[in-house]
């Protein structure tokens, strides 16, 4: 039986980065050499999925966003400010051996959860992703995700309304 801990902020010096690996280049360096980096300066906060060992398996980097009005679907931009307050979920990763198991769903179900608590002490109108590729596009649609573009494929940006995370929270248990 796998033991996995429950979501924590990133601690370099206990959580171990350097086996990481998602199949994704990019995703696996920016864990390695960058999401200390942000976490200091105070740019993004990483949340890590961590075996009993405190392997790193799962990470997910968040920060403060806001979003031009003018670009914004009717449904984010209706009386909302300018910009308009999100979260961004910058990066998802899961590593290979653990792939298929709901650890990425659970760690993406922990930014929503996030985002709500935000809400409730600060404005945050919804959670934004940019998709890696198409297959990540689908998987955060099926979350529950609209696409910025709904009539143009190629685009990878998605939101999630603030108010529509407790029904998508709900379809992912």
């Amino acid at each position: 039986m796998i033991e996995l801990r429950r979501p924590a902020l990133l601690d370099p010096r206990q959580h171990v980065r350097d086996r990481f690996d998602s199949g994704e280049a990019a995703l696996d360096e920016w864990l390695r050499r960058y999401a200390g980096q942000n976490r200091r300066r105070d740019t993004a906060a990483t949340w890590v999925i961590a075996d009993a060992a405190d392997l790193v398996v799962a990470y997910a980097s968040v920060a403060m966003t806001g979003v031009d009005r003018s670009a914004a679907p009717e449904s984010l931009a209706k009386g909302a400010p300018d910009p308009v307050p999100a979260l961004l979920l910058g990066r998802l990763a899961v590593d290979r051996g653990y792939a298929n198991l709901g650890i990425g769903t659970a760690l993406a179900a922990h930014a929503l959860a996030t985002a709500v608590e935000l809400n409730e002490k600060a404005a945050c109108r919804a959670v934004v992703v940019t998709a890696l590729n198409q297959t990540a596009r689908a998987w955060w649609e099926r979350l529950g995700f609209h696409p910025f573009e709904p009539d143009d494929p190629e685009r990878l940006d998605l939101y999630l309304l603030t108010s529509e995370i407790e029904a998508t929270l709900t379809r992912a248990r």
